[in-house]
């Protein structure tokens, strides 16, 4: 059904709604959620957030991320539940399929009785959703929510500018990836006009480090080595790395990016142990025409963008060193 449709649907009554997005929530998850749920509360709906489990330090200082009708499913379970049993409706946002939200969360995802609502821009969605609005060119979840306010005619206050403006500067490199258009550049410009100021999310985001992101960024920038000759560049972060410099959730995010930065790489690696679930997670980045989502589809169990996926390995770290550094020579030859 088009979203007109739902706009109707919506319109016609209060509704009791719940919003979740994906397991470790960044700020395009983050943003698009928050921004939603502010938009249609502010519509009279009773609206819940749940997140999977707990965010980024720095996004925690979202606005709306610390309020009353905002749960974290891995902390709050119970209170978590019942929001899902009383919903009417449930949005899925930033994710294509319900393995997404993490295990615990995922039954209740799939089992939700009532209406369904997919806003993503990931490849290959899920079906079985009333309202799929999916949309692989756009540069942000948070930018096809901000479609979506627009369409349906509302006002948006500027706590719901903000999540959304911080959607759009975080999916897209702060403006500097392929996805950004000139529908992109109009949505900012009209968040900038709600009330988003552009400066304070960027000091947010990224200039309130703590001491254990700078440690993390050193050690990991140190390991980087050069693949495919010099189009790939591998990073990695062993669980002793994570240990001895204070890991914190979120320090790690971006690092992948930086690899980007060298002159003929094309694509870049990063890998972090995560010794409690016995896994290396995989980010891939890339620029031209090197699909990593393709690439971590094929090899890593995992999925994404053209330009931006991810994937895990089972193997121990040197192993999936090891089978990278394969792998990415025999994908760019």
């Amino acid at each position: 059904m088009p979203l007109t449709d739902l706009s109707q649907r919506l319109a016609s009554k209060s509704h009791r709604l719940v919003i979740t997005t994906h397991w470790n929530p960044d700020g395009d998850a983050i943003g698009s959620s928050l921004g939603l749920a502010h938009y249609l509360r502010a519509q009279g709906h009773r609206v819940s957030v749940i997140f999977p489990n707990t965010a980024s330090l720095p996004l925690q200082k979202s606005p709306g991320y610390s309020s009353e009708f905002v749960h974290v499913f891995s902390e709050d379970r119970g209170v978590a539940e019942r929001c899902f049993d009383e919903a009417e409706g449930l949005f899925s946002l930033d994710y294509n399929t319900a393995s997404r939200v993490g295990d615990e969360m995922q039954p209740w995802v799939e089992n939700f009785q009532g209406f369904r609502v997919m806003v993503d821009h990931h490849q290959e969605p899920d079906g079985g959703y009333d309202y799929c609005y999916s949309q692989t060119t756009k540069s942000s979840t948070a930018e096809m929510v901000f479609d979506f306010i627009e369409s349906d005619g509302g006002p948006m206050d500027a706590a719901a500018a903000d999540v959304l403006l911080m959607g759009l500067i975080t999916d897209t490199g702060s403006f500097r990836f392929p996805s950004v258009s000139a529908d992109t550049l109009r949505a900012a410009s009209k968040l900038v006009e709600a009330g988003a100021e552009s400066h304070v999310i960027h000091e947010r985001l990224f200039e309130s480090n703590p001491p254990s992101r700078v440690k993390l960024w050193g050690r990991g920038l140190t390991s980087m080595e050069l693949l495919a000759n010099g189009q790939a560049a591998l990073l990695f972060l062993t669980a002793k790395d994570l240990q001895e410099c204070g890991y914190e959730a979120g320090d790690t995010e971006g690092l992948v990016n930086q690899g980007l930065g060298i002159t003929g790489v094309r694509m870049a690696i990063f890998a972090r142990e995560d010794a409690a679930a016995g896994i290396v997670k995989l980010s891939f980045r890339s620029k031209g025409e090197v699909d990593v989502n393709a690439f971590a589809r094929s090899h890593w169990h995992g999925g994404g963008h053209i330009h931006a996926a991810g994937g895990k390995s089972d193997e121990a770290m040197e192993s999936t060193l090891a089978r990278l550094r394969s792998t990415v020579n025999e994908f760019l030859g």
